[in-house]
């Protein structure tokens, strides 16, 4: 058993990807795993086992139920058999037992994921039409050196380092 919090060996393991270092998520996990001391590895198997359930729940599919006449179990639409009821996703429902109200929060959420979904690509493709200036003429740089570049363009070149929430 370990005796780091389970934070700063994601720190860690975050900062070594920041620092240029490609990492497989697994592996590192493994690797540091007896680092972490004995509430962060129970915090880490709840979240693991969180994690697994909400990969199951959206892939799974809501399914019209067996009719009289199989070829017409098809339904119109394609929804998953669970749904968050929160931004965070933290709270699923069966998408069945979904009441009317409930329904149109679950489309509330879906659309305002969409939006933050939308907002980060926007800020995606605006970074990207920023770097293509420079690499245009530098074309082997990575973003990092297009990133210093704008910053110097922009009279910022003394910033360095990345935000962390």
């Amino acid at each position: 058993m370990g005796h780091m919090r389970l934070n700063d060996v994601v720190a860690e393991i975050v900062g070594e990807v920041i620092a240029g270092r490609a990492i497989n998520k697994r592996q590192a996990a493994v690797n540091r795993w007896d680092d972490i001391d004995a509430d962060g590895q129970y915090l880490a198997g709840i979240d693991g086992v969180v994690t697994r359930i909400d990969t199951r729940a959206r892939r799974l599919k809501l399914r019209a139920e067996q009719a009289v006449a199989p070829e017409q179990t098809e339904l119109p639409f394609s929804l998953p058999a669970a749904v968050a009821m929160d931004l965070e996703g933290t709270t699923l429902v069966s998408t069945r037992q979904l009441t009317r109200a409930e329904f149109a929060r679950a489309i509330e959420i879906r659309n305002q994921q969409i939006a933050n979904d939308s907002a980060a690509l926007r800020e995606w493709r605006e970074a990207m039409r920023q770097a293509d200036q420079f690499w245009a003429e530098n074309p082997t740089w990575r973003f990092g050196d297009c990133l210093e570049a704008i910053l110097t363009r922009n009279g910022l070149s003394d910033l360095r380092g990345e935000v962390l929430e």
